[in-house]
């Protein structure tokens, strides 16, 4: 039976030499491969052919594995072995990740969910690598790959990964400003006060920028409700006040109709005298209190510039006054025509005037 066609893997794929050796690039001194062994892919890290004899190269590629085989987190590419290999020389064997770069993840036009994890977990990976006193010193796209499967960040390359405190450019200050590179990446219309920060040397280190972060988006997700408070706090203030003054206007006159008016005609000249006299003290008092309430409310509704339905009455309000009023007297044709002329010299031209000049946003329908 042939293997190859029964569904399962070929023993041969379990061998422990290298297979399918393939180049992937060629960079300055260092080759990178692909190569299989006992099943799995991995990536090969090796140097150029001229400088696989040279020492310091040797030197720079065992300080590199050195550093690479401490780091063990879940965003960042692992390191497995040094060991030579035929055709390649000595190589550092590496995770192999099936992704993709940052920016050709970015072209794919990910959610905004997506964009804060990878934000998240590029963070976590950063701080992880502050925490044992190194700094990645190549911050960039190329070395930010995305997974095809959960597309979660694994962070590679960590040739320049050391922290030397005696050397002002080995600071962590670096990373932090290549991350505010990144962060104008993922979010291009977002924290650009942050990214300003970042540049300026503002953060302490990457927690203070993560806790700037979680504050930025608490007061986003918070907002929209501060706000509606605020409305809702200046909306009832407003309507209680402007209740109030209503009220205060709402002044509703009603006379007691003298019984002698409903029942019968006067006669005498003295109870003519007596019920103009009593039309008199009833004008002055209440209708003048009407006019200045609704003085009151037309200026106070200008002032807030507002409306609202109890205001509506209020333009017609002196014409029904003035309609209630003359209705009580309306048996008596003397008396009617006394109270309409006293209406019209006393305040005719103070209701035209509030007529004339009604609140702002005040409609009458």
């Amino acid at each position: 039976m042939d293997l190859s066609d029964s569904g399962f893997i070929s023993p041969a794929a379990f061998s422990a030499e290298w297979q399918d050796i393939t180049l992937l690039q060629q960079r300055n001194h260092n080759c990178l491969y692909t190569a299989s062994r006992y099943g799995k892919r991995y990536v090969l890290k090796g140097l150029s052919a001229d400088c696989q004899s040279l020492t310091d190269m040797l030197l720079l590629q065992q300080k590199e594995f050195s550093l690479g085989i401490t780091l063990s987190h879940p965003n960042i590419a692992e390191t497995y072995f040094l060991e030579e290999v035929v055709d390649c020389g000595r190589c550092i064997v590496m995770e192999y990740v099936d992704g993709i770069t940052l920016a050709e993840w970015l072209a794919t036009n990910p959610s905004h969910s997506a964009r804060q994890r990878v934000m998240l977990q590029l963070l976590d990976a950063l701080e992880y690598i502050h925490s044992l006193q190194l700094v990645h010193h190549d911050l960039k796209s190329s070395n930010i790959l995305i997974t095809r499967n959960g597309q979660n960040v694994k962070l590679i390359d960590f040739g320049l990964s050391e922290l030397d405190t005696t050397n002002p450019q080995n600071d962590i200050q670096h990373d932090i400003q290549k991350f505010g590179e990144i962060l104008q990446l993922l979010f291009p219309k977002r924290y650009r006060c942050l990214r300003q920060r970042c540049q300026h040397r503002q953060f302490a280190n990457l927690s203070a920028l993560r806790a700037a972060i979680e504050r930025k988006e608490r007061t986003k997700k918070y907002l929209p409700y501060i706000v509606a408070i605020i409305i809702l706090i200046i909306s009832v203030s407003t309507l209680i006040h402007t209740s109030r003054v209503y009220q205060q206007s709402k002044y509703i006159v009603r006379f007691k109709v003298p019984e002698q008016v409903s029942t019968r005609k006067l006669h005498t000249p003295s109870e003519q005298e007596q019920l103009e006299q009593q039309i008199l003290e009833q004008i002055d008092f209440y209708l003048a209190q009407e006019i200045n309430n609704m003085s009151i409310v037309r200026d106070t509704i200008t002032t807030l510039d507002s409306y609202h339905k109890n205001y509506i009455p209020l333009v017609v309000h002196a014409a029904t006054i003035r309609d209630s009023l003359w209705a009580i007297y309306e048996e008596n044709d003397s008396l009617s025509d006394f109270f309409i002329r006293h209406w019209q010299e006393q305040f005719g031209h103070k209701y035209q005037e509030l007529e004339k000049n009604p609140p702002r946003k005040l409609i009458v329908q």
